[in-house]
């Protein structure tokens, strides 16, 4: 499913976000407006790891708005927010209501098939889609920042860098000819070097960009948790340039 078919999935779920407040019923007000905080950064990506694991929109629906309940009754609360663990929280409950969504399912004739394996020790495979769905989603948020970015500022770094990641073998000169075709006419003419220059330009500002994506997630951590957990969602190649410049190198 494709990125704005799961947006288009999300807006037609019928969650009344009035009725997932109240569900915290006499939680203080910062308790409330952290749940909203949450469902406006991490819904998309709950939901595609949601769809990824049980491969069916109808369910992927269901578990969303379940875990949408839990999360308003407090359940994370006590999630440490900082150093990653708040994404290994994260990680963990959704593991586990997929795992339960299995073994009710494979108690049902003619329902999916789940491997006894999977039933056992399926924590290393969902682990795996989970850390996969989560960079995808800090990846995307950050591609989405440049073209915004770009449009407010009449820039090409967006579609120069998603050019070149679509055709690395395409030389300077064959990529500004083709580029000139695609941008607007206000923002052209690109020499073979001006294209040089922009594409370094659109790399460090990508890097900038997923290194802030990153923080945000961890809630502004040190700099040696940030590169860990970099490292772990193999995301360090992006931003070497960047965390050499926060080192101050």
């Amino acid at each position: 499913m494709k990125s704005d078919e799961i947006d288009a999935r999300l807006s037609q779920i019928e969650t009344d976000w009035k009725i997932i407040l109240d569900a915290s019923r006499g939680a203080e007000i910062a308790h409330k407006r952290a749940i909203q905080t949450f469902f406006d950064q991490y819904s998309r990506a709950v939901y595609r790891y949601l769809l990824g694991a049980v491969r069916d929109p109808d369910a992927a629906d269901e578990l969303f708005q379940e875990f949408a309940l839990r999360i308003s009754k407090g359940s994370f609360r006590n999630a440490d927010q900082s150093r990653g663990r708040f994404r290994a929280y994260l990680k963990s409950a959704l593991i586990n209501l997929v795992i339960e969504y299995r073994r009710k399912m494979s108690k049902k004739p003619g329902s999916i098939h789940v491997e006894p394996g999977e039933l056992k020790n399926p924590e290393a495979a969902l682990e795996a889609e989970f850390t996969k769905t989560w960079r995808n989603e800090l990846l995307s948020r950050t591609w989405q920042q440049l073209e915004a970015e770009d449009q407010r500022k009449q820039r090409n770094y967006f579609v120069v860098l998603k050019f070149q990641t679509e055709h690395p073998q395409l030389t300077s000169t064959d990529a500004a000819e083709q580029l000139n075709a695609l941008l607007p006419a206000n923002r052209g003419p690109l020499t073979p070097a001006g294209t040089r220059k922009t594409l370094q330009r659109a790399r460090e500002k990508f890097a900038e960009l997923l290194l802030e994506e990153v923080s945000r997630s961890l809630h502004d951590p040190r700099l040696d948790e940030l590169e860990n957990e970099l490292v772990e969602l193999q995301l360090d190649p992006y931003c070497r340039s960047a965390l050499r410049r926060r080192r101050g190198e």
